[in-house]
């Protein structure tokens, strides 16, 4: 019974991916995504298990990551860390033909990592009911940025009746051979690693004539003073805050700069300064002169570098003490001589 389910949730998710599958799009469009994605993207990551499309699995755990090195294209990859073996993750793209699909990926794992290439087809000459099922495993070596291309894999081909999970016909062959011994067809691949539970990063995923890359999220820095202007020698507070596109504070930690009104160059005049219980940091400054002032938000892993605006803080100079005036002392007289008489 678990296995029809498993085949009833396949069936469904191949007749969900023919009414997501976009057009044919251009492959020098590049869309940036910050995040897994989703199928109104085209393309989503996903996880699925090793031994079998539905057998168990487990989410990883992801994260935007800088390179690692040179990113294939960008600065950024998308990283993801399985929370043990047995679950293969990575992207997953709905076609209306295999034959034009050319499904690829970059993937790099330090360690090196094992995973499997899923297709499910609803081929020309299937029979009503049925879908062909593909399976090719993978294997990356350690440290360095590996193309994976679905196209040249040989993928072992099941004839799988989606009514009772039944599967008849065994062959093997790439996605091209199968075209021409089948017909095309629609449905959906599925390129997943960390099979061994070890972590790894992809980048520059194709496939449908399109590409997508990885980079950083968009922040926004905020600024806020304690006072417009002062006096000479007042101390200040300046506050700040960073805040994702949804407005939700991230807790990056900030550097409060500053400069003379027109300067070039800024100045660090704090530490790293980090988020305090209220989602700001704060910095408190002694100020001598009229100033310009702004937080850098330096780069992370999963931003690139930015600024707040910049605010004007006006000082005017401390009220200077008149000069004493000391009291002019009488001038002595000299003692008078009696004169005797």
């Amino acid at each position: 019974m678990q296995h029809r389910r498993r085949v009833a949730v396949i069936a469904a998710a191949l007749l969900s991916a023919l009414a997501v599958t976009p057009a044919h799009a251009d492959d020098s469009a590049v869309q940036t995504l910050t995040g897994p994605g989703s199928p109104l993207d085209g393309m989503h990551l996903t996880y699925v298990g090793c031994d079998a499309i539905g057998g168990p699995a487990t989410a990883p755990s992801t994260r935007i990551n800088r390179g690692p090195d040179a990113a294939p294209l960008g600065r950024r990859s998308f990283g993801l860390v399985p929370a043990g073996p047995g679950t293969a993750a990575g992207p997953t793209i709905s076609f209306l033909s295999m034959a034009a699909l050319g499904a690829a990926v970059d993937v790099r794992s330090e360690s090196g990592t094992t995973g499997a290439s899923y297709i499910w087809v609803t081929s020309l000459d299937a029979p009503a009911g049925h879908a062909w099922r593909g399976r090719a495993p993978l294997a990356v070596p350690p440290a360095t940025w590996q193309h994976v291309d679905t196209a040249s894999l040989t993928h072992e081909w099941h004839l799988v009746d989606l009514t009772t999970g039944m599967a008849t016909a065994v062959e093997s062959a790439t996605p091209a051979e199968f075209v021409a011994r089948h017909g095309d067809g629609a449905g959906y691949v599925v390129t997943g690693f960390g099979c061994d539970g070890n972590s790894f990063n992809v980048d520059a995923i194709r496939g449908n004539g399109r590409v997508w890359d990885f980079e950083g999220l968009t922040l926004a820095t905020s600024i806020t003073t304690s006072a417009p202007g002062l006096a000479a020698g007042e101390q200040l507070t300046v506050a700040g805050s960073v805040t994702d596109g949804s407005g939700r504070v991230t807790g990056d930690p900030l550097v409060l700069q500053a400069r003379a009104p027109g300067a070039a160059e800024w100045t660090d005049v704090s530490p790293l300064t980090y988020m305090g219980p209220d989602g700001s940091s704060r910095a408190t400054v002694t100020v001598t002169e009229t100033q310009e002032l702004r937080w850098l938000r330096p780069e992370s892993e999963y931003a690139d570098a930015g600024t707040s605006d910049v605010v004007l803080v006006t000082v005017t100079p401390a009220p200077s003490e008149p000069p004493s005036q000391a009291p002019t002392p009488a001038p002595e007289q000299s003692p008078t001589a009696a004169t005797a008489g």
